[in-house]
Formats: structure tokens, sequence, C-alpha cells
């Protein structure tokens, strides 16, 4: 069961890889989105958790590349975020 925390920092991260889907998000650029998108500021370590979840939950496409990770959106992330109105 997901904090009322985690559940806004899960949406914060849902938020900012809607508004840049279908590309690709780099990972510094997602987590300053995360920060900015949660009052208070989620810590690097609340990111990192959320990221994991959303990855373990099968939301996220991410892809190792040559500048480091990056991640969007996958179908199950865009359902995810209909069905809690993102």
């Amino acid at each position: 069961m997901r904090t009322e925390r985690q559940h806004r920092i899960d949406r914060a991260l849902v938020r900012t890889l809607r508004q840049t889907s279908p590309l690709l998000l780099r990972e510094k650029t997602l987590r300053d989105e995360i920060a900015l998108g949660t009052d208070p500021a989620a810590t690097n370590d609340e990111i990192t958790e959320a990221i994991r979840h959303a990855d373990g939950e099968g939301r996220l496409t991410t892809v190792r590349g040559e500048t480091g990770l990056k991640y969007k959106l996958n179908d199950n992330g865009h359902a995810w975020a209909a069905e809690n109105n993102l």
C-alpha cells in the first residue's frame, strides 16, 4: 500500500512523462521535474523509490543510452494515468 506522499510523487512522475510522451526523458530532467512538482520537494531517495515502483509495476520503458538512463511511459503507464485522472 502506497502512502499519500508516495502517491503524490508517483503522480508527479507520471504527469512529467505524459508531458513529454512519446519522447524519452533523461533521468536528471525527470528527477528535477518531479522535485519541482511536489511540495515539499521530493528527495532523491523518494524519487528513486517512485521510479523503481513505477518500473516494477510495468508502467515505464527504461532505456540505458550513452548519456545515462532515459524514461517514457508505456501503455500500462498511460492506462494508470487515465485511471488516476492525470
